[in-house]
């Protein structure tokens, strides 16, 4: 058996939105993530509800190679929704989503914990800075308010 010092990166954000916590919850979804988020396309989705649910389970395909997700708990009712993503020996990423009202909208709370196990996430792991994530959270704002605007348009 070999044990070795665990290297991790743990990001948190907040993104504010003008939509009610019961609007913007559900897109958090493999499925539904696909109206907001460009690129995103899972190749499979294993779900008895065809939506997210604790212990879903769909796969993506990444640069990286195949990535598979599992989501640990989602609970509609108070906005939280957790999930286990897995690059085989290279990532695990655990992924906190918080879903909370606030006045005038919610606030999505965002954490990740990135937990190198092999050579390639050591890799990776590196070039997940300040920088990368700053930017990781201005895409999610920027592609909710792009969905929202779309649905207002469209209304």
């Amino acid at each position: 058996m070999i044990v070795r010092p665990r290297q991790s990166k743990q990001y948190r954000g907040e993104i504010r939105s003008s939509h009610s916590a019961s609007e913007v919850f559900p897109l958090m979804c493999p499925v539904r993530e696909r109206e907001w988020v460009p690129g995103w396309d899972p190749l499979m989705v294993w779900s008895n509800s065809g939506r997210v649910e604790s212990d879903c389970v769909f796969t993506t395909q990444e640069p990286a190679g195949q990535a598979t997700w599992y989501v640990l708990d989602s609970d509609p009712e108070m906005g939280q929704l957790e999930l286990l993503k897995t690059l085989p020996e290279q990532l695990l990423t655990r992924i906190r989503i918080g879903v909370c009202p606030a006045p005038q909208g919610c606030v999505i709370q965002l954490s990740y914990l990135y937990t190198a196990i092999g050579p390639r996430g050591e890799k990776q792991l590196e070039r997940l800075d300040e920088g990368f994530w700053e930017e990781f959270v201005q895409r999610w704002d920027k592609a909710l308010t792009r969905y929202f605007d779309h649905q207002k348009r469209t209304a």
